[in-house]
This record gives structure tokens, sequence and C-alpha cells, in this order.
């Protein structure tokens, strides 16, 4: 641009020192350019247009890089990281370290529990180790959660804190598998062989006793209808239901009074059921006495042979019969094929 205007003045220089004084006098005011040219000397217009294009021959001018006014290219997104399974701890919702924190605590109580060595300590010294292990704070849940979970067995003010050796000395005191376990294997085949003939006899007696129970309960119920039909005949055709009422009453009254009494002397409830109860152990020790069997000598060789004794309900052909009407092998209350 510097250039440009030593050019310009240069030339204006030039043509001022090649006209005479005169004609530069007269040049002065009048101009020699057409009408639509502006009066403004040649060197003095604003380099503009075409202007600034013959001007600028040759001349470098800066350039505006429209380059940076492209957007910068978009930044590559962040590779994914995989999860990595040394720190599972960034997924653990609440709840899950809460209970991690408790699993934490109570295997600090039981690495405390196992230096102690002791077998069995009081409550309050139990209470200390689980504090000095998982806080003050959490010290008595975590007492509580180790008896739920069985690491330690409480007992009043005493914890056992070897569970395992009180199980096996309740397994010394007590010794119910192995003594069954020997008493199976000492069975001799004499007493078993005997112990099943007096049980099929005692199956025939139980037969027997049922068949007289049900004998009475059929005479029963001849009665009954027998007593029914003669207070209808009383009542419409020799006397009258003024006279029938009261007898009537007083007789229902009887039954009343009888079935009262059942209750007092078999401490049974005043049922059909519990009345064939009653007659069928009174009708079974009867012919066991006619028989002569040995219920003492039957139930020695059950408890040798390792038997148990059948629930007091299931002795009586009663109960037999309802679990065999369940079961569909028996189609009446009291029989029992």
């Amino acid at each position: 641009m510097a250039a440009v205007l030593r050019r310009a003045v240069a030339q204006c220089f030039a043509s001022s020192s090649s006209s005479s004084p005169a004609t530069f006098g007269l040049r002065r005011f009048l101009q020699e350019q057409p009408a639509f040219r502006p009066a403004v000397p040649p060197d003095r217009f604003m380099p503009l247009a075409d202007r600034i294009r013959d001007l600028g021959v040759g001349v470098a001018f800066p350039r505006i890089n429209l380059d940076g006014l492209v957007p910068p290219a978009p930044a590559p997104a962040p590779a994914k990281r995989e999860p990595d399974a040394a720190l599972p701890a960034a997924s653990l919702t609440v709840e899950e370290a809460r209970k991690v924190l408790r699993a934490t605590q109570m295997e600090a109580a039981r690495a405390r529990i196992r230096e102690s060595g002791a077998g069995a300590v009081p409550y309050a010294d139990f209470l200390r180790l689980c504090c000095d292990a998982a806080g003050p704070d959490a010290g008595p849940s975590v007492a509580r959660a180790l008896d739920e979970s069985g690491s330690v067995i409480v007992l009043g003010k005493t914890v056992f804190l070897r569970p395992d050796m009180v199980v096996k000395a309740i397994e010394n005191a007590i010794p119910v598998r192995h003594a069954a376990a020997a008493a199976a294997a000492e069975i001799d085949p004499a007493r078993e062989e005997e112990l099943r003939a007096m049980e099929a006899e005692k199956a025939e007696i139980d037969r027997a006793a049922a068949a007289r129970v049900r004998r009475e309960l059929w005479c029963g119920l001849t009665y009954l209808v027998i007593q029914t039909a003669g207070f209808m005949r009383l009542t419409f055709w020799e006397l009258s239901w003024d006279v029938m009422e009261p007898i009537c009453f007083y007789v229902t009254s009887m039954y009343f009074m009888a079935g009262y009494a059942f209750f007092l002397r078999t401490k049974k409830e005043p049922s059909f059921e519990g009345f064939f109860e009653s007659r069928f152990a009174a009708k079974q020790k009867r012919v066991m006495r006619a028989r002569g069997f040995d219920l003492r000598r039957y139930e020695e060789l059950r408890r040798a042979c390792g038997v148990a004794a059948p629930p007091l309900q299931a002795r009586t052909p009663c109960a037999s019969a309802g679990a065999a009407r369940e079961s569909g092998h028996c189609h009446s209350y009291c029989h029992c094929h």
C-alpha cells in the first residue's frame, strides 16, 4: 500500500513539472475532464472496486481466511470403559452396601470369638466382643444377628460360643439315634416272631370287641325305634298329646342326664363316637381276659423290637375306620377291613 501511494505522488509531481506555468494556472481553474467524472484528481480517487484492482496489481493484500469460519470437527466420543471387576462397589445400592457392611461386622465378631477360645461366656462379655469388632453402635445388633443365625447359642445370661460342642453334649446325654440303631441291630428273631403272633391275636381280639360293640349299637337303635313307635301309638290312639307331652319331656331329660353321667365317668364327649370308644375299651379288656392275652408282655415286645406305640386315637377301630374311609378302603364308620 505504501508503494502505491509513493507511485501516485511521483506521477503527480512529474505531470506538474512537464507543463508550463501558463497552462498550469489555466488548468488549475479549467479542468479537462468530462462532466460525469468527479472533480477529483486521478491520483485522489478512492481505491474502490476496479481502481482497487488496478492499483493492487502486484500487491499482495492480506486475505480473509475463510477456512477458519468452518466449525471445528466434533471431538471423538470417549471410548466406553469396561467395568472393572476389581471395583464392584460403584454398582452397589444402599441396601447391598449395608448388607456387605453387616456381613463384614459379623465376620469380624466371629473372628474375635474364635480368638477368645472360650466355650461359654456371660452375655456381657459376648456383647463386649461384638462391640469391639463392630463398634459400640452396631454391637448389639451384631450380637442379635449372631444369635439368630445360629453362630452362637444364647441361653439366659450365658452365651455358648461353640454350638457344635453343645450339639455333641446333647447327643451324648440323649443318644436317641444311636440307641435306636443299636436296638434295631439287637432284635432277637424269636422275639420278633412272638410279637408277630401276638399282633395277629390282638387284631382278632379287636375285631371281636368291635363286633360286640356294633351289636350293642344296633340294639340301641332298635330300642329307640320301638320307643318312638310306642309313643306314637299312645299319643294318637290310646291317650292324647296332653298326657304324652310331659312323659316325652321327662324321658328326654333322662337321656340328657345319662349323657352327663357318661361324661363324668369316662371323661369323653357324650357322642356316638365317644360311646363306641368307651364300649370298645371295655369289650377289649373282657375278651383279652377271656382268651388269656398278656397285654404287658405285648408292650414289652413292642419296646424291645423298636415299634412305637400308636396314638390313643388310633387304638380304637373308630379312628382306624375313619382313616381307612378317608383313603377309600372302608365303607363303614366303625368297621375296618
